[in-house]
């Protein structure tokens, strides 16, 4: 329960961050704006952050403790076939904010 209601706070915060700032949620869309507000002050991948709750969440509903010995190894590749990709638009895209936006902010938590 509190890995689901966890999932749903940190996906609507972040969600609502890129509605506030009229950008797409859709990784392969091209980024109106940086979000660095609301939850991203924290955390740049808090939608990442939000699926390895929801993540966990199903494994407890599944009352299954396997998927949880196969979570890091989706986080690995989810941090260098997708974040990193991200990451490499983003840098050119907006390139001297999202420098100092990495400086500031850790990739994960």
């Amino acid at each position: 329960m509190a890995f689901g209601l966890g999932w749903l706070a940190v996906f609507a915060a972040a969600s609502g961050a890129f509605m506030r700032h009229r950008t797409t949620l859709i990784p392969n869309r091209p980024a109106a704006a940086l979000v660095t507000s609301g939850i991203y002050r924290y955390t740049r991948n808090p939608m990442y952050v939000s699926l390895v709750l929801l993540y966990l969440a199903v494994t407890l509903v599944l009352d299954s403790w396997w998927p949880v010995v196969f979570l890091p190894l989706v986080v690995i590749a989810v941090d260098r076939l997708v974040i990193s990709r991200e990451e490499r638009y983003l840098a050119h895209a907006f390139p001297g904010e999202y420098a100092a936006y990495r400086e500031r902010v850790r990739r994960w938590v």
